[in-house]
């Protein structure tokens, strides 16, 4: 059946399945207060998030396959891809960005690389992928039908070349929105036909929460986390338990301090 799925949903759209935890952020936020006051570190909510993500996928390497001209594939590298704006008004401009990680990267690693390319994107560092897509959006419109059109036979063969996907998050392993950042709930968000992404995970704002314990509750601080993951990559089963990682991760997040040995689940 898993052999033979990606010729009965050959489309990535006909493959989704969406999931949303709830998850206490209460350890995550004081962890990252404490790293704040120490000099020149660069972890953050977003960042740790990101750690957790790319933790997650290393002790569960079928998170990082893709499905793509009826054939699957394991990546050799782990990516996660986001949008970076540099500012927050209607009419900033956003660059595409992937930052590219070693699966064994801690925390601090995952940090200083993500806002090492966040700060180059907003000084305003053009990517190829960006020089791409304005290239293209000023074509006339039989003529960028004619480019996408070849584009998409070059995707399905897996030839576009690097210089167009190196920057484009729709190539990663896992497409992150932060829309908490502009204070949004976590929406669940479509896969796209074009590229190798498998997942795309949404990230929403803030939000306190009742919580029921043995002899009464307590308020405590929450975010949602929405999952929308390519079926055919994986079962059921593992989706569930690789999403209880990243929750676990995100619920002790110091366990990330330390480099990933590969002696984790699979």
């Amino acid at each position: 059946m898993h052999r033979i799925i990606p010729y009965l949903l050959p489309r990535r759209t006909d493959s989704e399945v969406f999931l949303i935890r709830s998850v206490d952020v209460t350890r995550l936020l004081e962890y990252v207060s404490e790293r704040k006051a120490v000099e020149g570190n660069s972890v953050s909510l977003f960042s740790s998030m990101v750690a957790a993500m790319v933790r997650t996928s290393a002790m569960r390497p079928a998170l990082n396959r893709f499905v793509k001209g009826f054939r699957f594939y394991q990546r050799n590298d782990m990516i996660v891809g986001f949008v970076s704006r540099e500012g927050y008004g209607d009419d900033s401009a956003s660059h595409l960005v992937n930052v590219a990680f070693d699966p064994g990267d801690d925390i601090f690693q995952v940090s200083e690389k993500v806002y090492g390319k966040v700060n180059a994107s907003r000084r305003g560092d053009s990517t190829g992928t960006d020089g791409a897509v304005d290239g293209m959006s000023s074509k006339p419109r039989r003529v960028l039908r004619a480019a996408m059109g070849f584009l998409r036979f070059l995707d399905f063969h897996g030839w576009v070349p690097k210089s167009i996907t190196e920057d484009d998050p729709n190539f990663a392993s896992v497409f992150v929105s932060n829309m908490g950042s502009i204070g949004c709930g976590a929406p669940i968000h479509h896969l796209n036909e074009w590229g190798t992404n498998s997942i795309f995970l949404c990230i929403g704002e803030k939000y306190d929460k009742v919580v029921p314990f043995e002899g009464g509750s307590a308020v405590r601080p929450h975010i949602d986390f929405a999952f929308t993951v390519d079926e055919r990559i994986a079962d059921g089963v593992y989706f569930a338990r690789s999403i209880d990682i990243f929750v676990k991760l995100l619920e002790n997040p110091s366990a990330m301090e330390e480099r990933f040995r590969g002696d984790g689940p699979a």
